[in-house]
């Protein structure tokens, strides 16, 4: 008879299975850089759009970092100009005789080490404020919101997922076919 089953759920020959259907491509976003969350921005089942702020981190002790940063920066700068002035009034007195060549490449060796230190200060102070952009989570491209991983209050690592989207594209259909 056409409209008999089996155990096993065939119908006249044919056998159904439960399937699902996801987005080809889905993305776990987290922040790049450690911190409490303190906002959450979208909910589940949400459209985004691409570069749209999801969620955010409390950006206080990222802005006191980058202050750091340019307090560091303003000692170094301090000190190369001060190792500066130095070389100059040495370079003056090894010329009239007063010292030795030794004690100006000191000097010189003393100065470049300034100029490497306020390099380094510049670079440090860029990264941090680099990373107090990185206080707000946007979405990499447009798609759906499919899961809340982390709620505001919690405090999340770096690279730690926050949501699920599933990007907005192709649709596979997943379902599972027992090997018999």
């Amino acid at each position: 008879c056409s409209s008999c089953t089996n155990s096993a759920g065939a119908v006249a020959g044919q056998t159904e299975y439960a399937a699902e259907v996801r987005a080809r491509v889905e993305s776990a976003p987290g922040f790049r850089v450690g911190g409490k969350l303190v906002r959450r921005l979208v909910e589940v089942g949400q459209t985004v759009a691409a570069g749209q702020p999801l969620a955010e981190l409390d950006p206080q002790d990222l802005r006191l970092a980058q202050a750091a940063a340019g307090a560091a920066v303003a000692a170094a700068e301090v000190s190369a100009q001060q190792a500066r002035a130095d070389l100059e009034r040495f370079r003056d007195l090894h010329a009239q005789g007063f010292i030795s060549i030794a004690e100006l490449q000191r000097r010189e060796t003393a100065s470049k080490a300034a100029d490497a230190q306020l390099a380094q200060a510049r670079a440090q102070a860029d990264v941090q404020l680099n990373q107090a952009g990185y206080a707000r989570l946007l979405a990499p491209a447009a798609g759906v919101v499919t899961a809340v991983l982390a709620e505001p209050g919690a405090v999340v690592g770096a690279g730690t997922p926050v949501l699920r989207l599933a990007l907005a594209g192709p649709r596979d259909v997943v379902f599972a076919v027992p090997e018999d």
